[in-house]
């Protein structure tokens, strides 16, 4: 169950209290992290818990790397770095066949087959983080449909800043 913390001395963690970044690599991200993605916002995430994840039709992906993973993520969401999914960074043919795996794809040929896949939702660090929009056009470059992906911009910033609860990564 998601509950926001009602504590009102409550602040985010130092990791996201920044205002400030270098840019690059932390550049403000657009709102639509590629044409036919759906963006949503913490209470359309929510909903997405309740509705897909709990049917076992979606899955909320991390697409962190693995360091800003193990310091806690949204409750529900599975690790799958973004380095994984994208075979313009040199994501190894193993990595992919994995997260795709995970996803309910399935390998035909020399192609994939999407049609029992999950519909994902992706999310990174915040608005000025581009790890869920790169996995995003990775999963496009391998032929994930746009209609069964979703990018929460808000990311892990947006996430602590409506005090909302950040779990620990799965084991």
């Amino acid at each position: 169950k998601v509950v926001r913390n009602q504590d009102p001395a409550a602040v985010i963690s130092a990791d996201f209290a920044k205002t400030s970044r270098e840019c690059p690599p932390f550049c403000a991200q657009p709102m639509e992290a590629a044409p036919g993605v759906k963006t949503y916002g913490e209470v359309e995430v929510v909903k997405f818990m309740a509705n897909e994840m709990a049917k076992g039709t979606g899955l909320i992906i991390d697409a962190r790397t693995p360091d800003w993973y193990a310091k806690g993520t949204i409750p529900g969401s599975i690790n799958v770095p973004y380095t994984d999914v994208n075979p313009s960074l040199g994501a190894d043919d193993v990595a992919i066949a994995d997260a795709m795996e995970k996803f309910g794809a399935a390998k035909k040929g020399d192609k994939w087959d999407f049609s029992k896949a999950k519909s994902l939702l992706l999310w990174c660090n915040g608005p000025w983080c581009g790890q869920s929009p790169t996995a995003i056009k990775g999963l496009m470059q391998l032929g994930y449909p746009a209609d069964k992906l979703l990018y929460y911009r808000g990311g892990m910033q947006e996430w602590q800043i409506f005090g909302l609860p950040v779990a620990p990564p799965a084991k």
